[in-house]
């Protein structure tokens, strides 16, 4: 299973966010495009799916730029996963043989990991080195 970038230049993105500003003041989406090495405009593609799903908001003006819709601790990395990839499984569902048990097992221990980390975490992290690092678990 391998993620596409998607989701996880989505984290890098957040975890930006809240590292610079969080929910309390817009951050520049040049400003997460410098310090993250992506583009404005794939910034601004992935972006668009979190704001539909409530998880940034835009603020326009001089000072606008980018804000978590809701603190950087209620966001998971299976929250994100997920809008972009869709439900985190290792099998489908109707997968019916012997072993769907243990690959079923599996892929909740690894949705439970993914939800038990936030965005909060990221960010802590990213604000954690000197000089920040770009791809830092992501």
């Amino acid at each position: 299973m391998k993620l596409s970038t998607k989701p996880r230049y989505g984290l890098r993105i957040l975890a930006q966010i809240a590292a610079d500003g969080g929910d309390k003041i817009p951050v520049s989406g040049k400003e997460v495009a410098r310090k993250q090495d992506i583009s404005i405009a794939y910034i601004e593609q992935i972006l668009i799916p979190m704001r539909n799903a409530g998880i940034v908001r835009t603020v326009r003006g001089r000072n606008g730029g980018y804000m978590l819709d809701r603190p950087a601790k209620n966001i998971s990395l299976l929250d994100i996963i997920e809008l972009f990839e869709g439900r985190l499984e290792l099998v489908d569902d109707h997968v019916s043989n012997d072993a769907s048990g243990i690959w079923q097992r599996l892929s909740q221990v690894l949705r439970d990991e993914a939800q038990s980390i936030t965005v909060a975490d990221l960010a802590e992290q990213l604000a954690s080195h000197d000089p920040p690092i770009i791809d830092f678990i992501i």
